[in-house]
């Protein structure tokens, strides 16, 4: 999470002149900046302007994994046919394939999961040491069936190597495949030696703290919370609690959780993004969520922070509850001005006609 200091830093970055940027170079910011549509359009005209752009391919294919897998498979193939030797190429190509075969048919999707395992496998061979691509393997092993290439047996066996050259990030994929196979103590052995090894990394806490939780053990559930309330690190507990209470519908909680958040670290931009949210919900002290939104608006982009259209969706939704039809209309519209792909502004619009 951006801290205030690190907001203000950015701030500074944009106020420098970025005429002499490239337009691939203009593209990424906006990319980081969160603008992702503004950054697609960039990307199609620096490819018009260098046809051999191998990274405009992938930030391309990144942009349509989710929308159009087909299209994203495409731009991801180039860029691996342009440099062939870049493994954040494949990995990626393997998750499009992935998401192919998640959705397609079922002769498709023995061809995608082949392609998909190929990628991460050639992306590992690059970089013997990308752990993202292993984890994904192990995603893969587990989930695929046998016909397809699945193994338990390799799962187990990446877990073990990740764990040759990152002990920590080796524990957790051994947790996963024990939570694969249902076997909780052993799950929870590997989250504990996970902490034991880094105290001050917080994704073992918040698995475990999970673990507690969807085993209904509260109490073990506090310990784990205290403990990574003491560590220093950007994912703070008060955060992932609160979404888990939103996913609950246990919005009071929710809100008292990212409002503790807030005390910890009033740069976090995300957490504004929730409140408003949790106000809308709640239906209660409208405009204060409003105030949320409009905040998290102002602010600079973070990377995994929720993006700027979805705030004016919801902000539309807010405005719709306290009358304001015009004020409503004019957020869902800036909303599919930013992301003409989203459905529920578009039928919210619709209504308000």
């Amino acid at each position: 999470m951006k801290t205030m200091s690190g907001i203000a830093f950015l701030c500074l970055l944009v106020s420098f002149p970025a005429s002499g940027q490239t337009k691939f170079e203009k593209a990424v910011r906006l990319y980081d900046d969160g603008k992702i549509p503004e950054s697609k359009a960039l990307f199609l005209e620096a490819i018009k302007e260098d046809a051999r752009n191998a990274d405009a391919y992938y930030y391309l294919g990144m942009i349509s994994i989710d929308s159009d897998y087909e299209g994203a498979i495409d731009y991801l193939e180039k860029a691996v046919e342009l440099v062939g030797t870049e493994a954040k190429y494949h990995f990626m190509l393997g998750n499009a394939y992935g998401v192919k075969a998640q959705r397609a048919g079922i002769f498709s999707k023995l061809g995608a999961a082949s392609d998909c395992k190929e990628q991460y496998l050639t992306a590992i061979s690059l970089d013997p040491k990308y752990t993202d691509a292993r984890m994904r393997l192990i995603e893969f092993y587990l989930e695929a069936p046998g016909i397809a290439g699945g193994s338990e047996e390799k799962a187990a066996a990446e877990a073990d190597t990740i764990k040759t050259y990152d002990p920590y990030a080796g524990y957790l994929a051994k947790a996963r495949f024990h939570q694969y196979r249902k076997e909780k103590a052993q799950e929870e052995e590997c989250y504990l030696k996970a902490i034991s090894t880094d105290p001050k990394k917080p994704v073992a806490y918040r698995v475990l703290w999970l673990l507690y939780m969807n085993d209904n053990n509260g109490t073990k559930a506090g310990e784990v919370f205290k403990k990574a309330v003491a560590v220093d690190s950007e994912l703070d507990p008060y955060y992932w609690v609160g979404l888990y209470c939103m996913d609950k519908n246990d919005l009071s909680k929710a809100r008292l959780m990212f409002e503790g958040a807030l005390k910890r670290d009033p740069g976090n931009l995300p957490v504004y993004y929730q409140l408003g949210k949790v106000y809308l919900l709640l239906g209660t002290d409208l405009n204060r969520g409003l105030g949320y939104f409009e905040k998290f608006l102002k602010a600079p982009r973070v990377k995994n922070a929720p993006g700027p259209e979805h705030a004016y969706w919801r902000m539309g939704m807010i405005y719709e509850k306290l009358g304001k039809l015009d004020s409503a209309r004019a957020a869902y519209r800036k909303s599919l001005e930013l992301n003409p792909g989203l459905e529920e502004p578009k039928k919210a619009l619709e209504k308000l006609k």
